[in-house]
């Protein structure tokens, strides 16, 4: 499952306990690369999901120790399709937010022709797309937890190239 990533590099892997949500625990292995944090299961020895790191937050759970969270985003988009017949790709939320800020600071540089200035329109935002959220709930050793949620930031922070690198 690396090997697909190309450039795979594995930063962390971390026992756990897998919590579903009706609260059946079975053992398993967070390992985190450079763009995908991968969720496999110990007794099947199989890949249960992968996240994009970018789109998943990982934090503690306040109330248990060693408790993970990890909280994905999932965006719903209506099933727009264009002129040519093809799918259109959705954004995501940060893909959004970067767009609308690109095109609300280049609209200031661009001057208005006679046409457009007799025509007075008004531009609404565009809302963003409406997000799914999905969690999941892993528990850990409190120092191993500690540790994995602080490498998961430093990666993600990275992916997302925030911060010094």
């Amino acid at each position: 499952m690396l090997q697909s990533l190309g450039r795979a590099e594995l930063h962390m892997a971390l026992e756990v306990c897998m919590v579903s949500g009706s609260g059946q625990e079975h053992s398993g292995c967070l390992l985190l690369s450079g763009e995908v944090l991968f969720v496999v299961s110990v007794c099947e020895d199989a890949q249960q999901q992968a996240f994009p790191i970018t789109e998943i937050q990982c934090e503690h759970d306040t109330h248990t120790p060693g408790r993970i969270t990890l909280t994905l985003q999932q965006h719903r988009v209506a099933s727009d399709t264009e002129g040519d017949g093809g799918g259109r790709e959705s954004l995501s939320e940060l893909q959004y937010k970067r767009l609308v800020d690109f095109v609300t600071g280049a609209s200031q540089y661009l001057s208005p022709s006679a046409a457009s200035l007799s025509h007075q329109t008004f531009i609404a935002p565009a809302e963003p797309p409406s997000t799914a959220t999905k969690t999941y709930h892993y528990q850990a050793d409190p120092a191993f937890a500690c540790v994995f949620i602080c490498k998961f930031t430093m990666v993600k922070n990275k992916a997302l190239r925030i911060g010094f690198h």
